[in-house]
């Protein structure tokens, strides 16, 4: 009970009892006549129900009232050697029969004792000048304790308020010795306040019965720090109970809950906590609660579940009559080690700078971080070094039970000349959390996070232009790679199928670009190149390829890593548009090629399928206008100008054929000589062997980029933006069932992944694949061994589309690998299909 009350705010105009103040006076025959102080009295027993064991059938004069306010106020106290005795008769209110008083304060001590502090007036102390504070325990109903008042507290605001007998000198500020029995296990206890005219209190009395009191039972205690330091488990915090009164031995116990074992325990020397005793002033040694202990980590496994036992004992051993606190476990046994390397970067060529998180349950206890590089293949330690963690709210928000996750991010640079990486090695990060301050961690309990291998030998490149010139060969792009350590000579090299035709040492630029897609590869900021390497066009004749080489050689002859690009087609041609109708045919496209040089003439020439020539006929409309070609096709000379167009009437050495047309670029007047060709697929001239649509009543329809064979806008998404081949959408051709476009046999019917299912037909000539139609098999008409007529219904569509391709591999596996390559493997459906139409 805490507080004061100033006697001059009390109210007597309404006196009542309240539960906040009960008083009694151990008397009988009370009255307002003064002169009451010699009638015959029974005890306190008989006004009250209960009193003070050793008070029974006293004289004394009795008067029961109550209605002390509860108003908060601080009195003005003084200590005042003269006794209530000596207050004049004539200064005071002799008709008041009110007993007042008031309990300003009970703060339980050191060593069970207790300081109470508050007033108490009536006119019936006259005559008794014996004041006593006595303790009660209402649970056993006897005295605990008392103590005379002997150097009263000077309370003229109690006078003011209250003008009896002694009001001036009605304070007191006395000590109680409580039982440590009392304090522990009394439901509750009250005080009395006593003036009597017997120098031991017992006889003739005047009593107030202050509110009993309920003094904590609870058991307090906090953990304030569990924490390793050098190597060792420190722990720091108070434990504060009643029922430890008369305990005198503190004891501090380490549990492994895992194994159900005691692991280590420590008698604790007290630390002052003034702290806990402000807010736990009813608990006895409050102030003197705290411990600060130490323990060996040998022989504890942090990754056990680990409890702290606080006890208190009467005993030294602290095996018996104890009273324990078991804090909340200061590990769990089932901890989470999760991490993450957001980067590892060796971009600039100079530094590895590594970056990411590591959260772990247990690493506040394992609270130094380290980080190590590990060479895998050499099965060795790199380098290691102890970081200070980073603020990771985002690692928190994954993990809210893992109470260091907030605090787990770690980045640090080394510098890679203290490395010494070897190319082709691989190398681990390793996120440690120890237990100890000294080299790696390594002497203490840890908890290692293994990140994934980086094996130091990735490169990438990228020509971002191509473009064949007159001189030579010029390209732009980046060229980076692991191996380029400690081989500082760049070279692109050109490649006329698998041979040499030109090289070209290079002056790497910054790419900031790159490093930033590429942080993990060596020096990938200084990449770039724009060169053009030196060569004669016609020199290319076959396939070309690039080399990007990385050498130790000035020359670049020796000690290399290479990186081959693609190949690039030198000679390449389309047919467009083949339109024969019944008295001529029309034919347009392009063909480029670098052997075109000192080719100044071109010719189409009709063979039929056994290869032999029906028919030629020179291009005299040439060297038309192809930007587009120039934008696919810039490796090959002068593609910007490769078109031709020409129209003619129909021979009849060519009519009711099917044929190939060869493109030739020569040197010869009559098409013969020196030559370059380009040959186009089967042409139907009036023959009956032809093409059809899938969906006839749609006819040719339209198509969006993306539906239409090979590189087109909206294509991108797809692996080098190819696509293999021409897709008949169900909005813009609507059709049911899905027909054949050319006769055949069937050699095929199964289910990929990604194309549903799907038909093969062989035409002798063509292998075609209708795909990505039919959602089961019940939707398709046809079985393997079936001979096919053009227009016979494959199957019905129930999907967005049909996806038809048409190669010359008959070997549907092996046609596959090209799918997402521009080999020549798959060809144009749309050109095939317009071509071979039946006139």
């Amino acid at each position: 009970m805490h507080g004061k009350v100033s006697a001059d705010q009390i109210d007597t105009t309404n006196q009542k009892q309240t539960d906040a103040q009960v008083q009694t006076m151990g008397t009988t025959g009370a009255s307002n006549d003064n002169n009451n102080n010699n009638q015959s009295s029974e005890s306190a027993n008989a006004a009250n129900n209960s009193a003070v064991s050793t008070i029974t059938n006293q004289a004394s004069t009795s008067a029961a009232y109550a209605a002390v306010s509860t108003v908060d106020a601080t009195p003005a106290t003084s200590v005042a050697s003269a006794t209530a005795s000596q207050q004049s008769t004539a200064s005071y209110d002799q008709n008041d029969q009110g007993n007042y008083a008031y309990l300003d304060s009970v703060k339980v001590k050191d060593n069970d004792q207790v300081q109470i502090s508050g007033w108490h007036a009536t006119n019936a102390t006259e005559g008794k000048n014996y004041h006593y504070v006595i303790a009660y325990d209402n649970t056993t109903q006897s005295e605990i304790s008392r103590t005379q008042v002997t150097d009263p507290v000077t309370r003229t605001d109690v006078q003011k308020a209250h003008n009896v007998y002694g009001a001036d000198k009605s304070g007191f500020n006395v000590n109680l010795d409580l039982s440590s029995v009392a304090l522990a296990n009394a439901d509750s206890i009250s005080f009395i306040s006593r003036y009597s005219s017997d120098p031991t209190g017992n006889s003739n009395y005047v009593d107030y019965w202050f509110a009993p009191i309920t003094f904590d039972k609870n058991n307090h205690a906090n953990l304030d720090n569990a924490s390793v330091t050098n190597n060792g488990l420190h722990l720091s915090g108070w434990h504060a109970t009643n029922q430890a009164a008369g305990m005198n031995y503190h004891t501090i116990i380490l549990y492994d809950q895992t194994t159900n074992k005691e692991i280590a325990r420590q008698t604790v020397t007290a630390v002052s906590r003034p702290d806990v005793a402000n807010v736990y002033a009813g608990v006895t040694n409050a102030d003197k609660s705290g411990f600060d202990v130490n323990f060996s980590l040998n022989n504890v496994s942090l990754n056990h579940k680990l409890q702290v036992i606080s006890r208190y004992s009467k005993y030294a051993d602290a095996n018996s009559n104890y009273v324990d606190y078991w804090f909340t476990p200061i590990t769990t046994g089932n901890y989470t080690n999760q991490a993450s390397l957001d980067d590892f970067n060796l971009s600039d060529g100079q530094h590895l700078t590594v970056s990411g998180w590591h959260a772990d349950d247990i690493s506040t206890l394992e609270n130094n971080h380290y980080l190590i590089l590990f060479d895998n293949t050499a099965n060795k330690q790199v380098a290691s070094v102890k970081v200070t963690n980073g603020e990771r709210s985002d690692v928190a928000r994954a993990y809210p039970s893992v109470q260091t996750a907030g605090n787990s991010g770690f980045s640090y640079t080394f510098n890679l000349n203290e490395l010494n990486f070897v190319a082709g090695h691989s190398y681990s990060l390793v996120s440690r959390y120890s237990t100890s301050s000294n080299g790696n961690g390594g002497s203490g309990q840890y908890t290692d996070y293994w990140f994934n291998p980086v094996k130091f030998n990735q490169q990438s490149y990228y020509i971002d232009s191509i473009n064949m010139l007159s001189d030579g060969l010029h390209l732009t792009g980046w060229m980076a790679s692991d191996n380029s350590l400690n081989r500082d000579n760049a070279y692109i090299i050109v490649l006329n199928d698998g041979k040499e035709v030109g090289r070209q040492k290079v002056t790497l630029t910054n790419r900031q670009d790159v490093a930033n897609a590429n942080s993990s590869i060596y020096n990938s900021v200084k990449s770039g190149f724009n060169t053009v390497v030196k060569l004669d066009p016609t020199a290319i004749t076959g396939t070309m390829q690039v080399i990007m080489r990385f050498s130790s050689d000035p020359n670049g002859n020796s000690d290399y890593s290479d990186q081959y690009s693609q190949t690039y087609a030198t000679n390449a041609g389309s047919f467009d548009n083949i339109e024969v109708t019944d008295t001529g045919i029309y034919v347009s496209g392009w063909h480029a090629s670098n052997l075109a040089a000192n080719k100044p003439y071109e010719f189409l020439i009709f063979v039929d399928q056994n290869g032999k020539e029906l028919y030629r006929q020179q291009v005299l409309d040439r060297n038309r206008d192809r930007s587009d070609v120039a934008n696919v096709y810039p490796y090959i000379a002068n593609s910007g100008k490769s078109g031709y167009q020409l129209g003619f009437t129909l021979p009849d050495s060519l009519n009711h054929h099917t044929v190939r047309i060869i493109d030739r670029l020569t040197d010869d007047v009559y098409g013969n000589g020196n030559y370059v060709d380009v040959t186009s697929d089967l042409v139907s001239i009036n023959d009956e062997d032809y093409w059809a649509w899938p969906f006839p009543a749609d006819g040719q329809g339209r198509f969006m980029g993306a539906q239409l064979f090979g590189v087109n806008p909206g294509g991108e998404f797809r692996l080098n933006g190819f696509h293999d081949g021409l897709d008949f959408g169900s909005v813009d051709h609507p059709g049911t069932y899905v027909q054949a476009i050319h006769s055949g046999k069937i050699v095929g019917v199964g289910y990929g992944s990604g194309i549903d299912w799907y038909v093969l037909e062989d035409t002798g000539e063509y292998l075609i694949v209708y795909q990505e139609a039919f959602s089961s098999r019940s939707k398709i008409n046809v079985s393997v061994g079936q001979e096919i007529k053009v227009g016979d219904v494959i199957g019905t569509r129930d999907t967005s589309h049909v996806h038809i391709g048409i190669t010359r591999n008959h070997n549907y596996s092996q046609a596959l690998r090209s799918s997402f390559i521009n080999d020549g493997t798959w060809l144009n459906p749309l050109t095939i299909i317009k071509n071979g139409l039946k006139k």
